[in-house]
C-alpha cells in the first residue's frame, strides 16, 4: 500500500500544475436558442436603415452562445455601417446604434466558447465571420467624415466674408459673379462685404452685387461687394 501511495504520488508530481487542475464545467443555466449549445445570455443588438424620406430600425433579441451571439453583433453592425446613414434624421442616429452595440457586445466577453449539450441534442453554432475592421463595410466609416468634412469646408469657404482677397469678374448686368485667380484678368478684388454701398472704404474702384436663392427657394440674399485694385 504505501509503495503504491509513494508510487501515485511520484506520477502526479510529473503532471504540470496547471494540467492536474480539474477543468471547469460550462454554466449550463441557458442554452442558446439557435444551436442549443452553453453557456449562453440574453442579449439585445440593434441596426439602422435610412430610406432618405423613411428609416427602419432593427433589433434581434434573445439568448445566444458566444458565437452565435458574436455573429448578429458582426451582421447588424456592419450593415449598419453601410446602410444607416441615408437621411439627416438617420445620420443623427446610427451612431448611437452602433455605440449601444458595442456596449452590448460587452456580453460576450463574459462567455467562454460554447460546449454541446451533454444529451447531444444541440448544433452547431454560427460562424461568427470576420472581424467589423476587416470587412468591406469598415469604409461606412467614411461617409460620415466625407460629410462633416464637406460641411466644414462649406462654411470655411462658402461664407460672404471669405471673398474678401479674392478676385472677381462680373457681367455687365451683375447677375454673374466669377471668383478668379488675382493672376487673370479681372475687374479688381474684394476688400469689404457690406450691406449697401455707402458702407464701400473711400477707395473703392467698383462694387458687385451678388444675389443668390437659398436652396430651398424660400430667401434672396444680396451681398455687395467693395471692390479695390488687383494688387499684382
Amino acid at each position: 500500500m504505501l509503495r503504491a501511495a509513494l508510487e501515485s504520488r511520484a506520477v502526479t508530481e510529473l503532471i504540470p500544475s496547471h494540467l492536474s487542475s480539474p477543468v471547469p464545467h460550462p454554466d449550463r443555466t441557458y442554452r442558446c436558442q439557435n444551436c442549443g449549445c452553453s453557456p449562453a445570455a440574453e442579449m439585445t443588438f440593434r441596426g439602422h436603415r435610412g430610406l432618405i424620406l423613411a428609416m427602419q430600425f432593427l433589433k434581434e433579441k434573445g439568448t445566444y452562445c458566444r458565437s452565435c451571439g458574436l455573429a448578429i453583433f458582426r451582421t447588424m453592425t456592419s450593415r449598419t455601417l453601410v446602410q444607416g446613414w441615408w437621411g439627416w434624421a438617420s445620420f443623427l442616429i446610427t451612431p448611437f446604434i452602433l455605440l449601444y452595440n458595442l456596449f452590448a457586445r460587452r456580453k460576450l466577453n463574459n462567455l467562454t466558447e460554447p460546449a454541446p449539450a451533454l444529451d447531444g441534442s444541440s448544433g452547431t453554432p454560427w460562424s461568427p465571420g470576420k472581424p467589423l475592421h476587416q470587412r468591406v463595410t469598415i469604409v461606412g466609416l467614411l461617409i460620415p467624415l466625407a460629410v462633416v468634412g464637406a460641411i466644414g469646408y462649406a462654411i470655411a469657404t462658402g461664407g460672404a466674408e471669405n471673398k474678401v482677397g479674392q478676385c472677381v469678374v462680373a457681367s455687365a448686368d451683375g447677375t454673374d459673379v466669377d471668383f478668379v485667380d488675382c493672376s487673370e484678368p479681372n475687374q479688381g478684388v474684394v476688400t469689404k462685404v457690406v450691406d449697401s454701398e455707402s458702407q464701400c472704404p473711400a477707395d473703392t474702384i467698383g462694387v458687385v452685387e451678388e444675389t443668390y436663392t437659398s436652396r430651398r427657394g424660400r430667401l434672396t440674399n444680396t451681398d455687395i461687394y467693395c471692390l479695390g485694385p488687383d494688387p499684382s
